[in-house]
């Protein structure tokens, strides 16, 4: 963790160097931030609020020199930006419940400070997460019969995403797939298979493989239809 510390610190420095008063803070975010962070499965999330009017031209370039700053941890970057009014930039809902509840600052000591999302805007960012992101990888996945090296990660976070799905539902905040987990339990969604949620969790500790996952062969269409059955009685 050390030179993944030092790396963030990095790209502090140098969004900070370019965008100068402008950017208000850098943060962690992501597991980074709240916890169960995995040097496989995890991409090391930073969070950046700005304040200017107009978003910076080059952004685009910006995150690319911040991804040169190391050969491989640079591939795992994922930059989540914006100014507090959100009128611009890539700061979707559930990733500012993050920042709210969980953002780690690393310039200084600027907590984040914005209005929470509704209760109803976190449920249609769900609902478009699981159109755009989630049911669209299905049926490749479920049609696998063997898993190669580019299959694992999507596999290992498809599984995990109904119980970090459920979790934000009902708990309209976001937390670590550990927390996220432990509340299945007391909810016990009907139909969810809980088991193959488990190992894949086991998976990001490195307590067993994703080959290890893949052979509880769970029926992810299953999953999923269960996981939208259980929200759709608790809207």
């Amino acid at each position: 963790m050390n030179e993944i510390s030092e790396y963030v610190a990095r790209v502090a420095e140098r969004f900070h160097s370019e965008l100068g008063s402008s950017l208000v803070e850098v943060y962690k975010l992501g597991s980074l931030a709240h916890g169960g962070f995995s040097a496989i499965y995890s991409d090391i999330d930073v969070g950046l609020l700005l304040n200017c009017q107009e978003p910076p031209s080059d952004f685009a370039a910006l995150v690319i020199q911040a991804k040169s700053l190391h050969p491989e941890l640079g591939k795992k970057l994922s930059v989540f930006w914006g100014n507090p009014a959100f009128s611009w930039g890539r700061l979707p809902i559930i990733d500012r419940l993050d920042l709210l509840d969980h953002g780690i600052p690393i310039m200084g000591d600027h907590k984040a400070d914005f209005p929470r999302p509704m209760r109803v805007e976190v449920h249609q960012a769900l609902r478009e997460s699981i159109e755009k992101s989630w049911q669209p990888r299905i049926p490749e996945l479920q049609a696998l019969t063997r898993l190669e090296a580019k299959d694992r990660k999507p596999y290992v976070r498809a599984i995990l995403y109904a119980a970090r799905l459920i979790f934000t539902w009902d708990k309209l905040r976001v937390d670590s797939n550990d927390r996220a987990v432990e509340y299945l339990h007391q909810v016990r969604p009907p139909g969810l298979d809980i088991e193959s949620i488990e190992r894949a969790l086991a998976c990001r500790r490195g307590q067993c493989t994703v080959e290890d996952v893949f052979a509880l062969r769970a029926d992810l269409n299953r999953q999923v239809q269960s996981a939208l059955s259980y929200i759709s009685k608790r809207t």
